[in-house]
């Protein structure tokens, strides 16, 4: 087998590092890369393009005559691969082959590794392999939400919402013939120049739809399995609490008590539906408040950190930079650019 290490620092790397790797030249146009597979490893044709929504596209249709390992590593983006395998089978692990998950036809793998992790993908050799997959940087693509990140469902907010990467996520499924005939458009598409970058874009974000939608389906499956109805209503107490209460939400022990569940309980209900524990999700809930309330500017930074119960300003200051990159005070002031809101 053969192993390439991708060390990508901007998400338009990927096709330029990868032909660097393989020896071979890259095209480009209106921010579309294409890469046709040298004739020493196989045949066929890779593409990506990327889309300031934080959403890229990336197609293989590709025939290999020997297995290859693509380690891919992005120390500065966290992203999530929506991967749909529409002939042909990928593999994919973490750190070993322990790790290893394979899909074939007409599955998906949705996947994303914790922070300063490498995944890789692995196309075996003598196949006819079509993949077509989605890549979000989780950060950039909350930005063009019009709405607060908390309003989605739980089931995508636990995806979403981890913009730091501390949770591993591996989830497979099967994906629907909406979706492969969406991908059959894209790969079939004859447009050329703008009309075809926005007609690629557009069909991007309809796969994304169908994935969603599916991912959801199954998931819910998934979770009636793995808790139970009078938990999960818990659960959603719970939160109705913090969220009407987010000055005063009180402690974990209190919230369990409102929901009707003991501590332990209510502790792992937030970690399998939100992926982190009760106080982390306070914490994230005041400071997305927090951000629309300085970004408005109709409070000073003390009224916020009154308004949300907070004790300490300066703990206030400190937790907020970390997530967001800049104090509540150059937010306020107005001095804070969009690119430094990115963290």
């Amino acid at each position: 087998m053969e192993n390439y290490h991708l060390e990508l620092n901007d998400v338009d790397e990927f096709i330029p590092e990868l032909a660097s790797e393989f020896g071979t030249e890259y095209s480009e146009h209106l921010g579309e890369f294409q890469l046709e597979i040298p004739e020493s490893k196989g045949e066929g044709t890779i593409k990506g393009i990327n889309f300031p929504n934080g959403i890229g596209l990336y197609t293989y249709h590709c025939k290999l005559n020997t297995d290859i390992s693509l380690c891919i590593s992005q120390p500065f983006i966290k992203p999530i691969r929506f991967i749909y395998c529409v002939k042909g089978e990928v593999q994919s692990h973490f750190k070993n082959d322990e790790d290893l998950v394979n899909i074939s036809d007409h599955q998906f793998l949705i996947v994303a590794p914790t922070d300063k992790e490498k995944h890789s993908l692995i196309f075996n050799k003598d196949k006819d392999i079509v993949v077509c997959y989605l890549e979000i940087d989780r950060l950039k693509f909350q930005q063009y939400f019009s709405f607060d990140l908390h309003d989605l469902e739980p089931v995508f907010y636990k995806i979403f919402s981890d913009i730091q990467a501390k949770n591993r996520i591996s989830e497979t499924g099967s994906f629907s013939l909406k979706t492969a005939d969406t991908i059959k458009e894209i790969r079939n598409c004859n447009l050329t120049g703008f009309p075809r970058i926005n007609f690629i874009g557009a069909k991007a974000l309809e796969v994304l739809s169908y994935m969603l939608a599916r991912f959801k389906k199954e998931s819910q499956r998934f979770e009636s399995n793995e808790m139970k109805e009078k938990d999960r209503k818990a659960i959603e107490a719970a939160v109705e609490y913090i969220d009407a209460n987010i000055s005063q939400t009180g402690t974990v022990n209190d919230l369990a008590q409102i929901a009707g569940v003991n501590t332990n309980k209510l502790q792992e209900g937030f970690q399998v539906i939100y992926g982190k524990t009760v106080n982390e999700y306070i914490r994230d809930i005041r400071l997305s408040k927090s951000l629309n309330m300085l970004t408005a500017g109709n409070k000073n930074v003390s009224e916020v950190v009154y308004e949300l119960g907070l004790s300490s300003r300066s703990y206030f200051s400190k937790i907020f930079k970390a997530k967001y990159g800049v104090s509540p005070r150059k937010v306020l002031s107005g001095k804070a650019t969009s690119n430094k809101l990115q963290k």
